[in-house]
C-alpha cells in the first residue's frame, strides 16, 4: 500500500548530521533538494546572510543556523573569477551563466510539468491558485497510487526549478528611510542607526523596524533591489545572434542629411574612448540610454515607486525596447521620492559598474565565443527622463533658478510681482543671441556646489547657476549638458498641448467677450470627434472632451494634439490664434515621423518659434512656460540623437506599466518582489533556453512553453532582426518615386510575420487578376507572363500567373498597423502614397486610398534568357505583398481653409480601377483619418505620423 508519508529521504546534510558522520534525518525531497543546495553555496562562501522571500532580513544573531526555508543570498551575487593570462592592467571578470539546475524530480515529465505551472503562475494566475493546483494535482496522483509530484508551497517549487536563475544577478541594499543612503546588508545589524552627515549634521535614523520579543530576525525599514547590469550582460551576450544584432547597425544604408536612427546622430559618431578613438570602432562596444522614473504602485495608497532601466542603442530598433533587452538596474523604495541630491545614492551603483565597462574591465563569455571570455565595453550615452527626473539625475536645479534652462545659459529675469518665478518670453526675439551651456562651465559649477561648505552657499549657487553636483559628474567622458535629452513627450503633449487648452477654457476672446472654448464648444467638438475615423494606434478620446480634457494619458493629448484638433479647432477660435496653433502641430507632424532631415529639423524649429512668439503676443508672456522655451532647443537634440523616437519615453512608460500590474502584496520591502518577478518574466526565454537537455530535446515539451510567451530566446533575435532587411532603406522607399517596386521588396520580418496570420486563401475576381497581370508587366519590363485564363497565351519562356492568393485583412510595419475594408473595424484602412507628379519637376503628388483588403501572392520566374544565351530556371517561388486601393477623386471645388492644418480635401468617390490598385506595401507611406459630412459630399483627409517600432 502506498505510504503518504512525505518524510521517506535521507539527509546527511551538517544541519541534519549535527557534523556526526553517518548519522541522517529523514526529511522530505524537497528538503533533501534544498539542503544539498545549501551545502553546495557553503562550499563557495563562509558567510551566507539569511534573507526572507518577501522581506529584507538580517540576522539578529551570526550564530543563527536555523533554516526556515528562506532564500539563499549567495545565489545573487555575481561571481567574479581572475584570470592570470589576462593583460596585468585590467581586471578580467569571467561571469559563467550555467544551465538551470532542476533539483528533487522524479522524471524530466515532473520537471516539466513544475516549470510550466511555475510560469504560468507569473504569467496568469494567483500565487493562493496555483497552490491549489499543486494540492490538487498531489490528490490526483495519490489517488493513482503515485507519490505527490508538488510540495505544498509555490515558492519551494520555485527553487526547485531553478527559477533564481533568473535573477543571479540580484543584489539588496539596506536604504536610510530618511536620506537613502545605502548599507550593504553585511555592514548592519540590528541596533545600526544611518551614520550619513552633511554640514556636521548626522542623520542618525533607524535602519531597522523595532524588535518584537522573541524575534530571530531583524526588518529593515527600507530595501532597494538592484540587478548587476554586468551579469545582465553576460545573459545576454549569451543568447544566439545578440552579438549579430548589436553589429547590424554597421550594415545600414545612410543618405545624406537624413536621420534615421540614433545612429546618424552627430554624437554617435564623435563619442570617443578614453584613447581618444571613436568608442563604437571596435565590437562589442554599447552605448547605453538612461531613464529614471516613478509610478503610483497602487491606486488606493499614495505610494511612488522608482525605477532604473537602462536600454542598449546598438540593437535595431525593432528589439530595442522589448522587455528581455532592458536592463533594470534598480527598483527605488518608496513612498516618496528621493529628493533632489539623494537619488546620488542610487546612481552610484550604478556608474560604479558604469566605469568599469567604459575602461574596458570586462571579458565575458558569449555565444559566439562560449569557451574564451571577450572584452565588452559599454558607456552611458544618453539620459532621457522626464524633465523632473532629468533635472534629478543629471544635477540641474528647478526653473525658478535665475538659469533656469538646462540647455543655455540665458538669465531670465523674474516675472513681474513675483520673486521665484522666471519670465520666459525674454530673449525670444533673438533666439540666436543665447548663450549655449558647456560640459566645462557645468562640471565647474557643479564642483563648487559639492565644495560648499553651508546649506547657504549650496543654495545661492542653485538659484544663480542652476547646476548641482550628480553622481553622473563621475563619468569623466559624459557631457551632461549635451547628453540629456529634451522630453518630447512630456514637453509638446502632456506639456504645451495641454497647457494651451486650459488657456482656451479659461481666457475671455476679445472679439466674442467668451471663452475661447466654452462648454457648448467642447460638447459640440466630442460630438464630431467621435465622427473622426481615426488610424489604429491613435487612442480615441471618448467623452473626455466633453468633460473639460479630464485625465487624458499622453497618448490622447498625442491624438488630440496630431489628429483632431486641426479638424475640430478651425471654426472655433479666430483666424490668428487658429493659424498660430497649426503652425505648433505642423511641427510636430514634423519631429513625429520616423525620420527626419537637417531641413525639416530647421523647418520644425522655425515653427516652433514662430508658435511661441505668437503665444506671448496673443496671450501675454507669462503664458510662455518652460515647455515652450524647451521647444527651441529639441533640435539640438535631434541633431545629436536623431529622429524623436530615439529618446522618447513611450517605451519606459509602458515598462513601468508592465511592472505596476505585477501582483505583489504590499508588505515590507515590496519592490523587491517587483524585481524578483520582472526579471523572472523577461528572462523566461534565457530560463527555458538553458534547460537540461532531456527536456530541451522534447520536441512536445518545447512546443508548450509556447503557450507561455511567444518570444522564447533562442528566436528572439532571428524573429526580430534579419541581416539583409535594412530599416533606412525600406523607410525611405515610399518617397523615392523613380524606383520600381514590384511587391517583393525585403520587408520587416515582423510584418512578414504578421501577413501570415489569419490568412485566407482565394482566387482573385477576373478584373482584379487583370490588374496584377497588367502590373506585373509593367514592372518587369524583361519578361512576359501569360494568363491563367488564356490558355493559348503560355509558352516556354512565359510566367504564368496564377489567380490564387492569400487574402489577409490588416498587416502591421514597424508597429503601426494598417487595417482594409475587410477588417472587423475600418479604423486604419485609409493610407497615403507618394506618385510621381503629373507636371515634370514638380513635388511628388500625395495620393488617398482606401484599402479593400491585402494579399500574397506567388510567382515563379520559370525560365529567363540571361545574356550569355543560357536559360536560368529558378527552383523557388518569389512572394509579392500587395495592397487592393481604391484612390480617392479630386475634388469638384476647391475648398479653403484646411491648407495651414495639413489636411486634404477630396471627393467621396473612387477613380476607375486599373493597374493602379495594385499596391505593394512598402510604398505605404502614412495612415491617414477621415472626416466626413462636408458639402457635396466631400471628406477632410488628415495624414498622420505613422507609428515605429511599437513606440
Amino acid at each position: 500500500m502506498y505510504s503518504s508519508s512525505p518524510y521517506k529521504f535521507h539527509c546527511y546534510c551538517a544541519q541534519c548530521s549535527g557534523g556526526e558522520a553517518g548519522k541522517y534525518q529523514f526529511v522530505t525531497q524537497w528538503t533533501l533538494a534544498r539542503h544539498r543546495k545549501k551545502e553546495a553555496v557553503k562550499g563557495e562562501s563562509e558567510i551566507i546572510p539569511e534573507v526572507n522571500t518577501n522581506n529584507e532580513v538580517i540576522p539578529s544573531s551570526e550564530n543563527d543556523s536555523e533554516n526556515n526555508g528562506d532564500e539563499d543570498f549567495s545565489n545573487w551575487q555575481v561571481i567574479e573569477n581572475d584570470e592570470d593570462d589576462a593583460s596585468s592592467c585590467m581586471d578580467v571578470v569571467e561571469f559563467n551563466v550555467s544551465k538551470v539546475k532542476l533539483e528533487g524530480f522524479q522524471s524530466d515529465v515532473v520537471a516539466f510539468i513544475a516549470i510550466f505551472l511555475t510560469y504560468f503562475q507569473l504569467f496568469f494566475i494567483s500565487e493562493y491558485a496555483a497552490e491549489i493546483v499543486m494540492k490538487f494535482a498531489n490528490d490526483l496522483v495519490v489517488l493513482l497510487h503515485y507519490e505527490p509530484i508538488f510540495p505544498t508551497k509555490l515558492d519551494t517549487l520555485r527553487n526547485a526549478v531553478g527559477i533564481d536563475y533568473t535573477y543571479k544577478g540580484m543584489f539588496r541594499l539596506v536604504v536610510c528611510p530618511e536620506c537613502h543612503t545605502l548599507y550593504q546588508p553585511e555592514e548592519v545589524h540590528c541596533d545600526s542607526k544611518c551614520t550619513f552627515s552633511e554640514f556636521r549634521i548626522t542623520c542618525n535614523a533607524s535602519l531597522f523596524k523595532p524588535a518584537t520579543i522573541g524575534a530571530s530576525k531583524m526588518y529593515a525599514n527600507k530595501v532597494s533591489a538592484f540587478n548587476s547590469i554586468k551579469y545582465a550582460l553576460t545573459v545576454m551576450f549569451s543568447r544566439p545572434g545578440f552579438e549579430s544584432a548589436i553589429e547590424a547597425w554597421r550594415y545600414r544604408t545612410r543618405h545624406n542629411n537624413t536621420m534615421y536612427d540614433i545612429y546618424d546622430g552627430q554624437l554617435w559618431n564623435e563619442f570617443k574612448d578614453r584613447d581618444g578613438n571613436l568608442f563604437t570602432s571596435q565590437a562589442r562596444s554599447l552605448l547605453f540610454t538612461l531613464n529614471v522614473d516613478w509610478f503610483q504602485s497602487s491606486k488606493r495608497n499614495v505610494y511612488s515607486v522608482g525605477a532604473i532601466y537602462l536600454t542598449i542603442n546598438n540593437l535595431p530598433r525593432s528589439i530595442r525596447y522589448k522587455k528581455e533587452n532592458i536592463i533594470l538596474v534598480c527598483v527605488i523604495s518608496g513612498p516618496k521620492e528621493p529628493k533632489d541630491t539623494q537619488i546620488n545614492n542610487y546612481l552610484q551603483v550604478l556608474v560604479n559598474d558604469l566605469k568599469e565597462l567604459y575602461y574596458g574591465d570586462f571579458f565575458t563569455c558569449t555565444a559566439e565565443s562560449p569557451n574564451v571570455p571577450v572584452q565588452v565595453r559599454a558607456a552611458l550615452f544618453l539620459i532621457a527622463c522626464d524633465i523632473p527626473a532629468s533635472r534629478k539625475v543629471s544635477g540641474f536645479t528647478s526653473f525658478n533658478a535665475t538659469v533656469p534652462c538646462n540647455k543655455c545659459s540665458t538669465a531670465f529675469p523674474a516675472r513681474y510681482n513675483t520673486n521665484l518665478q522666471r519670465d520666459f518670453s525674454f530673449g525670444l526675439e533673438d533666439i540666436d543671441a543665447w548663450s549655449l551651456r558647456t560640459n566645462i562651465e557645468n562640471r565647474y559649477h557643479a564642483k563648487n556646489w559639492k565644495e560648499a561648505t553651508t546649506k547657504r552657499k549650496r543654495a545661492d549657487l542653485e538659484q544663480k547657476f542652476g547646476t548641482r553636483f550628480s553622481a553622473l559628474h563621475d563619468l569623466e567622458y559624459l557631457d551632461l549638458v549635451r547628453c540629456t535629452a529634451i522630453d518630447p513627450m512630456h514637453g509638446l503633449f502632456l506639456g504645451t498641448a495641454k497647457k494651451m487648452v486650459k488657456i482656451w477654457r479659461t481666457t475671455i476672446c476679445d472679439l466674442t467677450h467668451e471663452l475661447y472654448l466654452t462648454d457648448a464648444d467642447l460638447k459640440e467638438m466630442q460630438k464630431e470627434a467621435n465622427d473622426i475615423i481615426l488610424p489604429a494606434q491613435y487612442t480615441p478620446i471618448n467623452q473626455k472632451i466633453a468633460s473639460d480634457f479630464s485625465d487624458l494619458k499622453a497618448d490622447e493629448w498625442r491624438t488630440w494634439c496630431l489628429a483632431l484638433s486641426p479638424l475640430l479647432l478651425k471654426s472655433r477660435l479666430p483666424v490668428r490664434h487658429k493659424e498660430n496653433w497649426a503652425k505648433f502641430v505642423q511641427a510636430c507632424h514634423i519631429v513625429c515621423r520616423p525620420c527626419i532631415t537637417q531641413n525639416e529639423a530647421t523647418i520644425a524649429h522655425k515653427l516652433f518659434h514662430e508658435f511661441v512668439l505668437g503665444v506671448a503676443e496673443l496671450y501675454g508672456p507669462e503664458m510662455v512656460t518652460p515647455n515652450m522655451h524647451l521647444h527651441l532647443h529639441l533640435k539640438d537634440s535631434i541633431q545629436d540623437f536623431g529622429p524623436i523616437y530615439a529618446f522618447w519615453l513611450y517605451g519606459f512608460e509602458r515598462l513601468n506599466g508592465d511592472i505596476k500590474k505585477m501582483t505583489v502584496n504590499y508588505k515590507t520591502a515590496f519592490e523587491v518582489t517587483y524585481m524578483k518577478k520582472f526579471l523572472s518574466v523577461v528572462h523566461y526565454g534565457d530560463y527555458i533556453r538553458n534547460l537540461p537537455q532531456g527536456i530541451k530535446q522534447n520536441p512536445v515539451m518545447m512546443s508548450s512553453f509556447v503557450y507561455l510567451s511567444p518570444t522564447p530566446s533562442d528566436s528572439l533575435v532571428a524573429s526580430s532582426v534579419s541581416t539583409s532587411f535594412d530599416f533606412s532603406l525600406f523607410v525611405s522607399a515610399p518617397l523615392r518615386l523613380n524606383d520600381t517596386f514590384t511587391g517583393a521588396e525585403i520587408l520587416p520580418p515582423d510584418t512578414q510575420a504578421s501577413a501570415r496570420h489569419k490568412v485566407s486563401v482565394n482566387r482573385l475576381t477576373q478584373a482584379h487578376y487583370g490588374y496584377l497581370l497588367a502590373f506585373y508587366r509593367l514592372v518587369y519590363t524583361d519578361r512576359t507572363f501569360a494568363s491563367a485564363l488564356i490558355p493559348e497565351d503560355h509558352d516556354d519562356l512565359s510566367t504564368m500567373v496564377l489567380p490564387d492568393i492569400s487574402v489577409f485583412a490588416e498587416i502591421e510595419i514597424l508597429g503601426q498597423t494598417y487595417r482594409s475594408k475587410a477588417s472587423r473595424t475600418t479604423r486604419g484602412c485609409y493610407i497615403e502614397v507618394a506618385c510621381n507628379p503629373t507636371i515634370p519637376g514638380k513635388e511628388a503628388e500625395m495620393r488617398i486610398g482606401e484599402v479593400q483588403y491585402y494579399f500574397s501572392h506567388q510567382l515563379q520566374m520559370k525560365k529567363t534568357i540571361i545574356p550569355n544565351g543560357r536559360v536560368f530556371a529558378p527552383n523557388a517561388f518569389d512572394e509579392h505583398l500587395f495592397a487592393f486601393v481604391r484612390w480617392y477623386n479630386a475634388p469638384l471645388h476647391p475648398f479653403r481653409g484646411f491648407e495651414c492644418l495639413g489636411a486634404a480635401y477630396y471627393h467621396n468617390s473612387f477613380r476607375p480601377a486599373g493597374s493602379d490598385c495594385i499596391l505593394p506595401v512598402s510604398r505605404i507611406f502614412t495612415c491617414v483619418a477621415m472626416k466626413q459630412g462636408y458639402p457635396d459630399n466631400h471628406v477632410v483627409f488628415l495624414p498622420l505620423p505613422r507609428k515605429t517600432i511599437g513606440l
